[in-house]
């Protein structure tokens, strides 16, 4: 687990996740890196839907505008998948052509070749617990950051990490370095731009981590979301009332059955819903 980056741009994406290992995280916290493995965060790059629309904003976006493939650096892949800060620009380019080879490619071998390549990247255990981990953005190198205090620094004498304790991860800011921006969101809507002008301006209390990452004895790794059915009916109540009604059809000048439906939905979401 080395953590630091490499002195020279990685020119491959084994070269570029090396240093972001966190598979020996597992060792001491399995249950939580089995849930993080089925997230979301785990699949930031490779979940169909991410892959697709990457896909079309490199083909319908950069490349017919004035930008470049590299630009991925620094307009996606900064949150998608935060190890790219060490990649070569050659690098960069790959990954896109691979993310276009993974969707649009009529091969299906080639198409799961890129893929499995592209899953090395995610946001892992160190994106969140040292890269991200403090507001400035200058995190402490060999350092792990957590939202408790340990008396005895439990990474010390295995791996030569200090353990620190960091209220910045307990704030919702933490989560919108990458679910928001930084301009208001009739001109960037984001999931915390909504948050905070909409939720937070209305007297909401509750953080981001709060309810994504409920848990009983830990933090919940699974990040739950919208395709969560359990936990969108906890955000969302809908009452639906139908009554059977008739009504006169006048272009043929018939009787026909119809139904009136009256629909109330209320949102508990700390955001506006649908989102993304």
């Amino acid at each position: 687990m080395p953590f630091t980056a490499s002195a020279a741009p990685a020119a491959t994406i084994d070269e570029l996740v090396a240093p972001y290992d966190s598979s020996k995280c597992a060792d001491c916290h399995e249950d939580i890196h089995k849930e993080w493995q089925g997230s979301w965060h785990g699949q930031s790059i490779v979940d169909p839907r991410v892959l697709k629309t990457f896909r079309t904003f490199i083909l319908s976006g950069l490349d017919k505008s004035q930008a470049k493939r590299k630009d991925l650096k620094d307009v996606c892949l900064g949150c998608h998948a935060p190890q790219i800060r060490d990649a070569s620009e050659e690098l960069v380019i790959k990954i896109g052509e691979m993310i276009v080879t993974a969707v649009d490619d009529k091969d299906a071998a080639k198409r799961e070749a890129a893929i499995k390549e592209l899953s090395k990247l995610n946001i892992n255990c160190i994106a969140c617990h040292n890269q991200y981990a403090v507001a400035d953005g200058n995190p402490q190198p060999k350092t792990i950051y957590g939202p408790g205090k340990a008396k005895e620094p439990p990474h010390k004498d295995e791996f030569g990490f200090d353990t620190v304790k960091s209220e910045y991860l307990k704030s919702s800011k933490f989560c919108g370095k990458c679910h928001g921006c930084e301009l208001p969101s009739k001109e960037c809507p984001t999931l915390y731009s909504s948050y905070e002008e909409h939720y937070m301006a209305h007297g909401g209390k509750e953080t981001c981590q709060g309810c994504h990452m409920k848990g009983e004895e830990y933090a919940n790794h699974k990040f739950p979301g919208i395709y969560d059915k359990d936990f969108v009916k906890e955000a969302i109540s809908i009452d639906i009332t139908a009554n059977t009604t008739e009504y006169v059809y006048h272009l043929e000048n018939k009787i026909v059955p119809g139904v009136v439906v009256n629909v109330k939905l209320s949102s508990h979401s700390g955001h506006g819903m649908p989102h993304g």
